[in-house]
């Protein structure tokens, strides 16, 4: 390593050990998410990979995972309102639907790519080089941990407004861009809890050829998870899909 790459790892390594309040521009954080924290360590935490907090703080439990906790319920809680409030004819089961692709991973991601909250995790060397910044389960948790530290320091009218502005001020969107990644969700989910790669099966296709209806399972380890109905296979692949990640979520809540 010459000169100047050795010099320059000595400036990294400094960077890496100070305290994250004094690497993130705060006030561009705030700016970026349209919200001013009082307590602006709730703010850093909230923007803290457990990959970070390993390395930097030695200990995980210092990472943003118990803020996404609570940005996930505060998250449902402001989404079931708005669509029980805005949705007056709308009966449970498609409510039920229209939230579970609003509060999904695949929204939170969506919303977060939108807002820009990539541009400020703090994450560890390794994981930055692995790509870790563009990585959508890292941005969705990221932005459940926010919606937590939201409602800690401003309650639960701050993190409505920022859910607002961030989610539901573009939903018909966000349902249809979210709507289209159920795949990827439930087999993030699926490795996640160490059940392997969902497999789609074709069972019934009827109609005459301009005119075809799929019917398609989803399976894990063999056990139908989900089916689903489209006029392409993967339009039911993702009907499929949807259903199925909504079974994995109930059973992993439980």
């Amino acid at each position: 390593m010459g000169i100047i790459g050795w010099l320059k790892r000595i400036r990294e390594n400094r960077k890496l050990h100070l305290p994250p309040i004094e690497i993130l521009d705060i006030p561009a954080v705030e700016a970026t998410l349209g919200y001013r924290f009082t307590d602006r360590l709730l703010l850093v935490r909230s923007l803290k990979h457990r990959s970070y907090s390993q390395e930097v703080d030695g200990d995980v439990d210092c990472s943003n995972e118990r803020l996404e906790f609570l940005g996930d319920s505060v998250l449902s809680l402001v989404i079931s309102h708005h669509l029980f409030v805005a949705n007056p004819t709308l009966q449970e089961g498609e409510l039920t639907k229209q939230k579970s692709t609003l509060v999904s991973k695949s929204a939170a991601t969506i919303a977060g790519r939108a807002v820009g909250i990539n541009r400020f995790l703090l994450l560890s060397e390794a994981e930055e080089e692995s790509g870790g910044r563009n990585r959508d389960s890292i941005i969705a948790d990221t932005f459940e941990a926010i919606i937590g530290a939201i409602f800690l320091d401003g309650g639960i009218r701050a993190a409505r407004n920022f859910i607002n502005r961030s989610i539901l001020i573009n939903e018909g969107q966000v349902l249809e861009e979210a709507q289209t990644n159920y795949k990827s969700l439930i087999l993030e989910l699926a490795q996640a809890h160490q059940l392997g790669h969902p497999v789609y099966k074709t069972i019934s296709e009827e109609g005459p050829d301009h005119e075809k209806v799929f019917t398609v399972e989803v399976l894990i380890q063999g056990q139908t998870y989900g089916t689903g109905m489209g006029k392409s296979k993967k339009s039911a692949q993702q009907m499929a899909a949807q259903e199925g990640l909504s079974y994995l979520l109930d059973k992993f809540k439980a």
